[in-house]
């Protein structure tokens, strides 16, 4: 996850779609490599990480925020697509975490999240598969769904504050 201005002309096509076969190619990429062996198991799981992100645009991120919503599509289709098989399929919708992924926001204007600590997070999400919840969210990413589902605008007015002045222009 990187802030992005999309006013910065220095920022080049191949910057920008890195994070794409990072984020969204990489993981479909995985799939299909192991999916004919996940099939010949007596049960198997995939589980895709996403973002809270994925439910709510953070315009300071706009590549990574697409590619989190674009594996949240791939994975809902992966699991109707294989569920006459053995293969369960489970995304977790991760909040924020404290990782260096936030590294780069932590000083920026505007920018105040609660991040979860990472070992709380893995351990929802083992807690989720366990229970077949099939989709996973951990800490307030319950409440950036429940909030893109009710008021979906001013979502994205409380997101697009952090960073204003850098994308600017």
């Amino acid at each position: 996850m990187r802030k992005i201005s999309l006013h910065d002309a220095s920022i080049g096509l191949s910057d920008i779609t890195s994070e794409v076969e990072t984020n969204l190619m990489g993981p479909i990429r995985m799939v299909q490599a192991f999916l004919p062996h996940l099939k010949q198991m007596k049960s198997a799981a995939i589980l895709n990480v996403t973002s809270g992100l994925a439910l709510v645009p953070f315009p300071i991120a706009p590549i990574y925020g697409a590619t989190k919503s674009g594996l949240r599509s791939y994975t809902k289709s992966l699991r109707v697509q294989l569920k006459n098989t053995t293969i369960k399929v489970f995304e977790l919708i991760a909040p924020a975490a404290k990782t260096p992924l936030n590294d780069e926001f932590r000083n920026l204007d505007g920018y105040n999240v609660k991040q979860m600590d990472p070992v709380e997070l893995v351990d929802t999400a083992l807690k989720g598969m366990a229970k077949d919840k099939h989709e996973i969210y951990p800490g307030i990413a319950r409440i950036l769904f429940f909030m893109s589902r009710i008021a979906p605008g001013f979502m994205l007015k409380q997101l697009s504050k952090a960073g204003a002045k850098e994308m600017a222009g």
